[in-house]
C-alpha cells in the first residue's frame, strides 16, 4: 500500500530528485504536456549578480543521474578541474548505464562559462565527445547542474562540490558516515526493478570498515537492518591521489555490493555502484553525534524522497513534528503518484509513532509508522546524520522510495524573509500530448523571489525535455504568480504553500508546485500537475 490511497479515489506520498531512476518502469501515459516548436518567446533581461569564471575555481566532484534518450537509466559520478579563468584542465569519470555498463573514462581539456547570476555552461570532453552541461552556481563551493547537450543523447541531473585535495587518501575516510543509494537491479529482470539502499557504516582511515547495517527496498522486497559481514576501502592507485577516487566493497545479507567513490573531503563521499547486475547512486555523509534514545529526537521536520509505486513515478513531500517521547503529530504530506495527486491526512490517524534503534544504538537508525483511517498503515525508515536530520526510505507496500528530511527553522516563514536570489534544480518525468512519449526532464536554472505577496518570482531557466518535440530548451524566461505561503502544510487545517512557474518557452507552460520550506535558505517542491510528476529543491545563493 503507498501512502495515500484511497477506496474511492487518487492519493499517495513522499519526493527528491531521482525519478528519472525508474523511468523504464513506467509505462501508462499522461495526457498533455510540452510540444516545443516555434515562435517568439522573450528573452531573460541581462544577469545580474557577483558571480564570475572565477567563481568555478579548483577540483569539484559531482554526480548526476537521468536516461538516455531510449530511456535507459544512466548514472555518471566523477570529478572536473576548473581554473577560474573559464578552462576545465582535466577529469575522470565513472559512467554507468542499463544498456552500456561501467566504464571509467578521462576528461581532457575543456572550457567553461558563468554569468552575473551563477547560471553558465560547462563542457566536458572524453573519448565519446563533448558533454554540454548548464549549471547554477550556489556558490563557489557547490552549484546544480543539468546536461543540455543539443545531440538529445542523454539527460543527467545532479549536482557538484568543491573538492579538498588534501583529503584524497585513506586516512581522510574515516569515522562514521550515513548513507542513501538509489537505482536500478537487474539480477532478476533484464529491464531493471527499482532499488533503495540507506544505512550506516565506520571506516577506520585505515582501508577498513568496522561496522555498519543498512536496508534495503529491492522492489518491495525488503532486508531489514542487515548488518554488514565484511566491507573495506581503498583509493585508486593511479586516479585517487589526483581525483580522489577509490573502491569500496560492502558485504551484507549474503549480497555483494561494489562502489566506486570520490572523495570531496572527510565528510561525503560522492558513490555509484559499479556491479555487473545492479546500478544504484548516492552520497555517503559524515553522521554527527546523533539521538541514541527517543529523548534525543524531537522538533519540526520537512522530507522529500522520489521512487515509484505500482502505477509508476512517485514524489512524496511534507512535514511532521517528532516530540521527544516516541509520539509523531502534524503530519502533512502531499503526493504525485504518476498523475494522481493526494494529499495526507486522508482521515484520522492513529498509531502515530517513531522508535530510535536499540539494538544498533548508536548508528542513528530509527523507524516511524502511522495508519489514516481511509489508507491504512505507512511505515518508514531512516538513519540520521545528526539530531537535525537525515535520510529516509519508504517501506510501505508497493512503494519503493527514499529521500532526505531535515528540521524547520526559522518558522513562521513570510514571503519578505524568504526574498533573495536562487538557484533550483527540479526533475521528473511528462508526456508529449501529441506523439504519447513518455520522458524525463530535467531543470536547472536561478529564481529572484521578491517580498511581494504575489507576481514574486522571476528568473531563467536551461532545461531538458525528452517528452517535447524540441528536446532542449536554454535561456527560458521565468515567471508566473509565483510564491504564495498558507501556513508551510502545518496549520490544523492543513492549507498549503503553493508556487508556480511559467516556462515562457514556445509553446509556454506552467508548473505548480506544492513546497515545504525548510528554512530561510532551503525550500523542497514537489509537483501538483497530473501532466508530470517533478520534485526538487530551490537553494539560496551565496556568491
Amino acid at each position: 500500500m503507498s501512502l495515500l490511497t484511497s477506496a474511492c479515489a487518487v492519493d499517495r506520498i513522499r519526493a527528491s530528485n531521482r525519478i528519472g531512476l525508474f523511468l523504464t518502469l513506467c509505462f501508462a501515459m499522461f495526457t498533455a504536456a510540452c510540444g516545443g516548436g516555434g515562435g517568439s518567446v522573450p528573452t531573460p533581461p541581462p544577469p545580474t549578480g557577483n558571480f564570475t569564471n572565477a567563481s568555478l575555481k579548483g577540483q569539484y566532484a559531482f554526480s548526476m543521474s537521468g536516461s538516455d534518450i531510449n530511456g535507459e537509466f544512466l548514472a555518471r559520478v566523477g570529478s572536473f578541474t576548473a581554473d577560474g579563468n573559464g578552462g576545465i584542465t582535466g577529469g575522470i569519470e565513472d559512467v554507468n548505464s542499463a544498456q552500456g555498463g561501467q566504464e571509467t573514462l578521462p576528461y581532457t581539456n575543456s572550457a567553461y562559462s558563468i554569468q552575473a547570476d551563477g547560471r553558465g555552461v560547462i563542457n566536458l570532453t572524453n573519448e565519446t565527445g563533448t558533454l554540454k552541461f548548464s549549471v547554477t552556481l550556489l556558490s563557489a563551493t557547490q552549484g546544480l547542474i543539468v546536461q543540455t547537450d543539443q545531440s538529445l543523447s542523454a539527460t543527467t541531473s545532479g549536482t557538484f562540490v568543491l573538492q579538498n585535495p588534501s583529503a584524497f587518501t585513506a586516512s581522510a575516510v574515516s569515522g562514521n558516515y550515513v548513507f542513501d543509494f538509489s537505482g536500478l537491479d537487474f539480477s532478476s529482470s533484464s529491464t531493471g526493478v527499482p532499488d533503495s539502499i540507506v544505512g550506516q557504516f565506520a571506516a577506520n582511515g585505515n582501508n577498513g570498515i568496522t561496522s555498519g547495517v543498512l536496508d534495503q527496498n529491492n522492489d518491495t522486497n525488503l532486508v531489514t537492518a542487515a548488518p554488514f559481514t565484511g566491507a573495506s576501502y581503498q583509493m585508486d592507485p593511479v586516479n585517487g591521489p589526483t581525483f580522489g577516487r577509490g573502491t569500496v566493497t560492502i558485504v551484507a545479507d549474503g549480497t555483494t555490493y561494489n562502489y566506486a567513490f570520490y572523495v570531496v573531503n572527510g565528510s561525503r563521499l560522492r558513490m555509484i555502484e559499479i556491479n555487473a547486475n545492479a546500478l544504484t547512486v548516492g552520497d555517503a555523509v559524515a553522521q554527527g553525534s546523533v539521538p541514541t534514545t527517543n529523548a534525543g529526537f524531537n522538533g519540526n521536520f520537512a522530507f522529500l524522497a522520489t521512487g515509484s509505486s505500482t502505477s509508476g513515478a512517485l514524489t512524496e513531500i511534507g512535514r511532521f513534528t517528532a516530540d521527544g517521547n516516541g509520539g509523531l503529530n502534524s503530519i502533512f504530506a502531499d503526493v504525485n503518484d504518476f498523475g494522481q495527486v493526494g494529499s495526507l491526512p486522508n482521515g484520522s490517524l492513529s498509531g502515530v509513532s517513531y522508535s530510535i534503534d536499540q539494538t544498533f544504538a548508536g548508528t542513528g537508525r530509527g523507524t516511524m509508522t502511522f495508519t489514516d483511517a481511509n489508507l491504512g498503515t505507512f511505515q518508514l525508515v531512516f538513519y540520521l546524520t545528526s539530531a537535525s536530520g537525515g535520510v529516509i526510505q519508504d517501506v510501505s507496500g508497493g512503494i519503493v522510495a527514499d529521500g532526505s528530511f531535515q528540521l524547520q527553522t526559522g518558522a513562521p516563514f513570510t514571503q519578505a524573509g524568504l526574498a533573495g536570489d536562487f538557484g533550483f534544480n527540479f526533475s521528473g518525468i511528462s508526456s508529449n500530448n501529441d506523439t504519447l512519449a513518455t520522458a524525463e526532464e530535467d531543470f536547472v536554472g536561478h529564481l529572484t523571489l521578491s517580498s511581494a505577496a504575489t507576481n514574486n518570482v522571476s528568473g531563467a531557466v536551461d532545461f531538458s525535455e525528452f517528452s517535447s518535440n524540441q528536446g532542449v530548451f536554454l535561456n527560458v524566461v521565468v515567471s508566473g504568480t509565483g510564491l504564495t505561503i498558507g501556513g508551510d502544510g502545518t496549520t490544523s487545517a492543513g492549507t498549503r504553500n503553493t508556487l508556480s512557474l511559467k516556462l515562457n518557452s514556445s509553446p509556454s507552460s506552467t508548473i505548480n508546485f506544492v513546497p515545504y520550506i525548510v528554512d530561510s535558505q532551503h525550500i523542497f517542491v514537489a509537483g501538483t500537475d497530473d501532466t508530470r510528476v517533478i520534485s526538487g529543491v530551490i537553494t539560496l545563493q551565496n556568491p
